[in-house]
């Protein structure tokens, strides 16, 4: 049994015209590569790649421009 408490942190950006965004939550201090949920605030695909325990790059399936949401919750 684990006592590590999860570490969520959401944000959101604002897109205009990139088919990717990097983005950074190294001040959760994570042990392990969290999980990551996304969506846009249109109608694109968006899906994550290159996660390590400080980043990860959020693509999408064309360049818009809108919000992207996400939320990243892992332990440390």
């Amino acid at each position: 049994m684990s006592l590590a408490l999860p570490r969520i942190f959401t944000c959101s950006d604002d897109i205009n015209n990139v088919d990717f965004v990097d983005i950074d939550y190294s001040v959760l201090g994570l042990n392990n590569i969290p999980s990551i949920t996304a969506t846009a605030s249109v109608d694109v695909n968006v899906f994550i790649t290159d996660k390590t325990k400080k980043t990860a790059r959020i693509n999408f399936s064309q360049k818009f421009v809108g919000k992207v949401y996400y939320t990243v919750i892992g332990f440390n």
